[in-house]
């Protein structure tokens, strides 16, 4: 039972000394049975990934961590906290918990300060006459959204680690992609709450706005799905551990491609732009022209899902950059023509009716190849580890 309130404290009677209540933290877990940690939740589909909540506070000069009893074992800082550290959540008498997600607009709100004239994120310039000048972080604009109201009930202390948008047609493949999370803990009607939207640096969120991701499989693709949601910021940047990809916090075209496959492991494969990517990548298509329904005037034969196509823009884009190649996307899935002989399933050759996933505008999308054309493309495949 709450006894004090102490500078914004609570301080519940305890057996060797009050408990003085500092902080909420969220943890998760990416499956049953799977230690929970407050480090990002990073998932698989269908593992069942979860999150709860502990309130970390100190009796006398000692930490304590107040949880579930269910919510074991838990990691706080790749710390096993051991059960003598432990106290349970009926320790600080009733409380009510309310869930968000912490989320990016995808487009900017209103006209960026440090100059950029696109509608979406972009450290570099857009305009012809400068393209690629380095203009600083641009500020990425973030909302919450509540998922689970205000509620009491036990059942709310922990909710599934799902992935959601408050922004219409933002979902490109229900349950794929990455949000984060924020939590909300009353307790005597002092309340605590986790980091949300105010929480960031010149990257955008910080670590402390709780990250989930849940992707599709442990490959190239699986975790490129993971990427869905995260906004684009064209001319993504930032020294190792903080690259804006690394943190899921934006990434250009080129940038989700490497981000992607240096989470499989490849740690040997660096952040590039499109013209850069043969340094990891060979080339098994030359360059063709796509007319205007993405159709090659021969055929692209032997691809494979989670080919890179480079895109060099034709018609009225043409020029569009000073740099050989202006794009580049992955084959997601092999289609043809539906009324040809294979109606509409995989060919293997590369054309307008294969889905191609890329970062578009304002975020990584999912489509038709014949969306990007007329082009000129080449079809790349990642080298194995040197």
């Amino acid at each position: 039972m709450l006894v004090a309130t102490i500078a914004g404290l609570l301080v519940v009677p305890a057996a060797a000394a009050p408990l003085v209540v500092e902080r909420v933290v969220i943890v998760g877990r990416t499956a049953a049975g799977a230690s929970w940690t407050d480090a990002a939740t990073e998932a698989r589909t269908g593992d069942g990934a979860e999150l709860a909540f502990v309130i970390v506070g100190r009796e006398g000069k000692r930490r304590v961590v107040v949880a579930d009893a269910a919510v074991a074992p838990l990691r706080l800082g790749r710390r096993s906290i051991k059960s003598a550290e432990r106290r349970d959540l009926t320790a600080v008498g009733d409380l009510r918990v309310q869930w968000s997600t912490v989320e990016p607009h995808g487009f900017r709100d209103g006209a960026a300060e440090n100059g950029a004239t696109s509608a979406f994120y972009s450290n570099v310039s857009t305009e012809a006459r400068d393209f690629g000048r380095w203009l600083g972080y641009d500020h990425i604009d973030y909302f919450e959204r509540v998922v689970a109201p205000w509620s009491a009930a036990p059942s709310a202390r922990r909710v599934a680690a799902e992935i959601s948008s408050g922004e219409a047609d933002a979902i490109q493949i229900a349950g794929l992609g990455s949000v984060r999370y924020k939590v909300e803990v009353e307790v005597a009607g002092v309340r605590l709450a986790t980091a949300g939207a105010e929480a960031t640096d010149g990257f955008g969120l910080t670590r402390a706005v709780h990250r989930v991701s849940i992707r599709a499989g442990d490959d190239f693709l699986g975790w490129l799905g993971a990427y869905l949601l995260v906004p684009e910021v064209f001319g993504s940047a930032g020294g190792g551990a903080n690259h804006q990809t690394e943190r899921f916090t934006g990434a250009d075209c080129a940038d989700v491609m490497v981000g992607a496959m240096r989470r499989t492991g490849r740690t040997d494969v660096a952040y590039t732009n499109v013209a850069g990517l043969p340094r990891y990548a060979a080339v098994v298509a030359p360059a063709q022209v796509l007319d205007d329904h993405g159709m090659p005037a021969t055929p692209i034969a032997g691809i494979q899902r989670g080919d890179l196509v480079r895109i060099d823009y034709g018609g009225a884009l043409t020029g569009h950059t000073p740099r050989g190649w202006d794009h580049v996307a992955a084959l997601w899935e092999d289609r043809s023509d539906p009324r040809g002989p294979h109606r509409g399933k995989s060919d293997g050759q590369l054309d307008g009716f294969d889905l191609v996933i890329h970062m578009g505008h304002p975020r990584l999308t999912i489509e038709p190849l014949s969306e990007q054309s007329p082009a000129t493309v080449d079809v790349l495949r990642w080298r194995r580890r040197r």
